[in-house]
């Protein structure tokens, strides 16, 4: 592909994610949407960087079949939305700004307030259908990484066949 087509491409990706803020202002209510539209905004070629740098804080193992068992003590997984929101929501992070990734298309990184993505968890994870939602600080010191499987856990399946798992770290 020639440069000007790749130019192009990078151009209408990050067009897309600049949308996809609008698109979740007219979503989510209005106390949420205002925080949102205030946050700084990062887009491609710094999105892929920053998450990136997570993948790579996992040895690019993050979401493949042996993660749970090599990184077991910082994953807790989870049967139901209750349990998850619940767990979030007494992590107790610095004040601080924070990159928050919602796995959902052409989602930009929003740089906000920590503390507050944490106390606003139940909100933004029911607007995307408890997708994936990711909180990381900048320097990648610490981070909450919420993920949606397939699949259940024996001691409390999920008829919907689905598990929640949480990665956390904090050093």
């Amino acid at each position: 592909m020639d440069e000007r087509k790749i130019l192009l491409q990078q151009k209408i990706k990050v067009n897309k994610q600049k949308n996809q803020r609008t698109k979740l202002m007219d979503l989510l209510p209005q106390d949420i949407s205002i925080i949102i539209e205030k946050s700084d905004l990062i887009t491609s070629p710094e999105l892929e960087r920053i998450l990136n740098k997570v993948l790579e804080k996992w040895n690019y193992e993050l979401h493949k079949g042996d993660f749970a068992i090599n990184y077991s003590g910082f994953r807790k997984e989870f049967s139901w939305e209750h349990e998850v929101i619940h767990y979030v929501q007494g992590i107790d992070i610095e004040k601080k700004l924070v990159y928050l990734f919602l796995g959902i298309d052409d989602s930009p990184i929003f740089l906000l307030d920590g503390k507050w993505a944490l106390r606003n968890f139940n909100i933004l994870w029911d607007y995307i259908n408890n997708d994936d939602l990711w909180i990381i600080s900048q320097d990648f010191n610490y981070g909450v990484l919420v993920s949606r499987y397939g699949g259940y856990l024996e001691h409390d399946p999920n008829p919907k066949e689905i598990i929640y798992a949480i990665t956390k770290w904090d050093n």
